[in-house]
C-alpha cells in the first residue's frame, strides 16, 4: 500500500478526527453521542477484509465469529516510514512495534474482554495505527450478524449481536457503513435491513459491495444498478471494493499487492471501469469517501456537541450539589443534615404555596389534581340539585311522603317537618362523596411528599425511612382532623338554617322560574301535584343555599388540613430531627452506592470540563 494514501487528505482533516478521538479517549461518548463511522455486516460479508485493506494490518480471520466486541480503529497518516501501533482495553495498554503483532493482540484482547467461549461483549477495544500508508480515519467495527450459535456460544447469540449493533447505528451521529457481498441477494442482507430501520431515508448509510470477483457471469449489470442507486436507494449511495480472499491469504499475498491487484481488476473489467472512473470503486476511493463523510459530520456536530457538553455539566453539577460532600466530623455531619432538611423543607413550602417557578411543583401536579377533585365536587352538587326536579322516583316518593305525614291540615298546606326531613336526608347523602374526595387528596399528598423525600434523601436511607415514618404519622393525624371537620360541617348542615332574607330572596327567584315552567306546561295540575311542586321548590331553594356553602367549605377544610397543616407539621417534625443528637451519625449514613455514585459524577464532571476546554481550544 506504499504511497497509496500519501498526501490524499489535506492537513485540515486530521484536527477534526483528533478532536473527536480525544473526546472518545476521555470517555465522553459515555455521556453524549459522538460522530463516528460504524462498520456492520452479515457474517462472512468481507467486513474484515475491508478493514484490513483500510488499516494495512491483518485482523483475526477464520471460521465463526471473529469480531466479538466493538473494535475502535484509529488510523493516522504520517509522513515517516516508521509504523506505530497501540492497543488498549479495560485498564490495559500496550505499544506495538510491528503490524504482525496486531492479529495476535486483538485475539488476546477479545479473550480477555469477552471470554474464551466465543461470547460477545459490549466493552470496546481501541487499536491505534500510525503509518505512511494509512488513511486519516476513525471507525468502529462491530461483530458480524451470526444466526446460529457455534461451540459454547449462547443460544440467543443473534439477538445479542443485533442489540449491540442497534445501540450504535440508531444514534443520529453515526454514519453506518454496511458491508454487502456482491454474490448474495441484497434483499437478504440483514445488516442493510437493520440500517434502513434506524435510517429509513438512507441519509446516514453508505454501503460497500465486496467480492466482485465472485459474481456469477451475467450478474454484473445487477451490481451496477446497485452502484447507480437504482434498486435499494441510499442517499449516500454505494461503493465497490475487491480485497484479499482466503486463497490470496493462503498464498501469502501482501496487502499492498492486494491493492495493486484490485486496481488491475477494476481497470481491466468492462463492467466496473466506469465506477472506478467515477470514484465508486477501490479501497483508496472508499477511504477518501469515508474520511470526507466523517469530517463533514464532525463539522456539522460541533455546535450540538458544545450545547450538549454545557447541558451535561450543569446537570452533573446539580446532581453533585443535591448529594453534597460526604461529611467527616460531628460538626460537618450536623451541618450536612441541617442543609439536607432545610432544602427539603424549602421544597415542601414551595409546594404548599404553589410556587410554580419551581419545576418540581408543576411536575408533582398536586394543585391540578386537587383543583380537578374540587371541580368534580362542584359538578356533583349541581347534578344533585338537577335530580330534584328530573327524577320521577323522587316525585313519587315525595307525594307518598306528604300523604303519610299529613295531619289535620287541608290540602295545599305544606308541613315544615316534611320539608325539613327531606332536606336533611338529601344533604346527608353528600357526606360520603365528600369523604371520598378527602381520601383521594390525602393519598395524593402522601404520594407527593414521599416522592419529594426520595428526591432529597435517596442516598441517605435511614433519614429517608425516618421521613417516611413522619409523613405516615402526619397523614393519619390530618386524615382524622379533616374527616372530623367534614363530619362537623354536615352535622351543622343538618340544622337546616340560613338567614331569612337570603332564603326569601332565593325562594322568589326559584318561584319565578317555577311559575314560568308551570305556565309553559299546564297550570291545571292536580292539587297533589301542586303540593309536590311546592315541596320541590322549597327543597331546591334550600339545597342551592346549602350546596353553595358546601361547594367551598368542604374543599377549604380538605385543603387546610390535608395540605397546609400537613406540610406545616411536617416542616416542624423535620427540624425536630436536628435535636436528636444521638441519631445524627445514623441519619447521615449514606447508602452503600452513594460514595461510588459521587465519584462517578466527579469523574464525569472532570472529563466533560476537559472536553469543553478542548472544544474551546479547537
Amino acid at each position: 500500500m506504499d504511497n497509496v494514501f500519501h498526501d490524499l487528505y489535506e492537513d485540515k482533516v486530521r484536527p477534526y478526527l483528533d478532536f473527536i478521538d480525544s473526546l472518545r479517549a476521555l470517555g465522553v461518548d459515555q455521556d453524549l453521542p459522538l460522530p463516528t463511522i460504524v462498520v456492520i455486516g452479515d457474517q462472512s460479508s468481507g467486513k474484515s477484509s475491508v478493514l484490513e485493506a483500510l488499516s494495512g494490518v491483518s485482523l483475526p480471520r477464520g471460521g465463526g465469529l471473529m469480531t466479538r466486541c466493538p473494535l475502535e480503529l484509529i488510523l493516522k497518516n504520517v509522513k515517516t516510514d516508521e509504523w506505530k501501533g497501540m492497543i488498549a482495553y479495560k485498564d490495559y495498554e500496550k505499544k506495538l512495534g510491528d503490524p504482525s503483532e496486531v492479529e495476535r493482540e486483538i485475539k488476546t484482547a477479545q479473550d480477555t474482554v469477552a471470554g474464551k467461549n466465543n461470547e460477545i461483549s459490549t466493552e470496546r477495544i481501541t487499536l491505534k495505527i500510525e503509518s505512511r500508508t494509512a488513511p486519516d480515519l476513525t471507525l468502529i467495527d462491530l461483530p458480524g450478524i451470526a444466526r446460529n450459535p457455534v461451540g459454547n456460544q449462547s443460544h440467543d447469540i443473534e439477538k445479542t449481536i443485533k442489540k449491540l449493533i442497534n445501540s450504535y447505528i440508531k444514534k443520529a451521529e453515526a454514519i453506518n457503513l454496511v458491508v454487502i457481498p456482491c454474490n448474495t441477494d441484497i434483499a437478504t442482507a440483514e445488516a442493510l435491513q437493520m440500517a434502513r430501520e434506524v435510517d429509513p431515508s438512507g441519509e446516514r448509510t453508505l454501503a460497500v459491495l465486496t467480492k466482485p470477483d465472485l459474481i456469477d457471469r451475467g450478474a454484473e449489470e445487477q451490481v451496477n444498478k446497485l452502484l447507480r442507486n437504482e434498486l435499494v436507494f441510499l442517499q449516500k449511495g454505494y461503493l465497490i471494493v475487491r480485497c484479499r480472499g482466503q486463497q490470496d491469504i493462503d498464498d501469502k499475498m501482501s496487502l499492498s499487492e492486494a491493492l495493486k491487484q484490485e486496481m488491475q481488476f477494476f481497470e481491466s473489467s468492462k463492467h466496473f471501469r466506469r465506477p472506478l472512473a467515477e470514484k465508486q470503486a477501490s479501497v483508496p476511493c472508499l477511504a477518501d469517501r469515508l474520511t470526507s463523510e466523517l469530517v463533514h459530520k464532525i463539522k456539522k456536530s460541533l455546535s450540538t456537541i458544545e450545547s450538549q457538553l454545557q447541558s451535561k455539566v450543569e446537570k452533573t453539577n446539580q446532581e453533585l450539589a443535591s448529594m453534597g460532600d460526604a461529611p467527616s466530623d460531628d460538626s460537618e455531619k450536623k451541618s450536612f443534615l441541617s442543609n439536607k432538611i432545610r432544602e427539603f423543607c424549602n421544597d415542601i413550602i414551595a409546594l404548599a404555596s404553589g410556587d410554580f417557578s419551581q419545576d418540581f411543583v408543576s411536575d408533582l401536579k398536586l394543585f391540578p389534581f386537587s383543583r380537578e377533585c374540587f371541580e368534580k365536587w362542584h359538578c356533583y352538587l349541581e347534578q344533585q340539585e338537577s335530580d330534584l326536579e328530573t327524577e320521577d322516583d323522587f316525585r313519587n316518593k315525595a307525594e307518598a311522603y306528604i300523604e303519610s305525614r299529613r295531619g289535620r291540615q287541608l290540602p295545599g298546606f305544606l308541613h315544615y317537618g316534611v320539608f325539613e326531613c327531606k332536606a336533611k336526608r338529601h344533604i346527608s347523602n353528600l357526606e360520603a362523596p365528600a369523604l371520598d374526595m378527602q381520601k383521594k387528596i390525602s393519598d395524593k399528598v402522601k404520594s407527593v411528599l414521599t416522592e419529594l423525600a426520595y428526591k432529597h434523601f435517596a442516598e441517605l436511607p435511614k433519614l429517608l425511612k425516618e421521613t417516611k415514618v413522619i409523613i405516615d404519622k402526619i397523614r393519619q393525624m390530618q386524615d382524622d382532623e379533616a374527616e372530623h371537620m367534614i363530619n362537623t360541617l354536615f352535622r351543622m348542615e343538618s340544622m337546616i338554617y340560613t338567614q331569612d332574607a337570603t332564603y326569601s330572596y332565593k325562594l322568589e327567584l326559584m318561584e319565578d322560574t317555577e311559575e314560568g315552567s308551570m305556565h309553559n306546561n299546564n297550570k291545571g295540575l292536580m292539587r297533589r301535584k301542586s303540593e309536590v311542586s311546592l315541596l320541590t321548590t322549597h327543597l331546591k331553594t334550600y339545597y342551592k343555599i346549602a350546596s353553595n356553602r358546601l361547594a367551598d367549605l368542604v374543599p377549604m377544610a380538605i385543603k387546610y388540613y390535608q395540605i397546609q397543616e400537613s406540610i406545616t407539621k411536617l416542616q416542624k417534625e423535620m427540624f425536630s430531627i436536628l435535636q436528636m443528637r444521638d441519631l445524627v451519625d445514623e441519619l447521615v449514613e449514606e447508602e452503600g452506592t452513594a460514595a461510588e455514585k459521587r465519584q462517578i459524577l466527579i469523574k464525569r464532571r472532570e472529563r466533560l470540563n476537559k472536553a469543553r476546554l478542548a472544544l474551546i481550544k479547537f
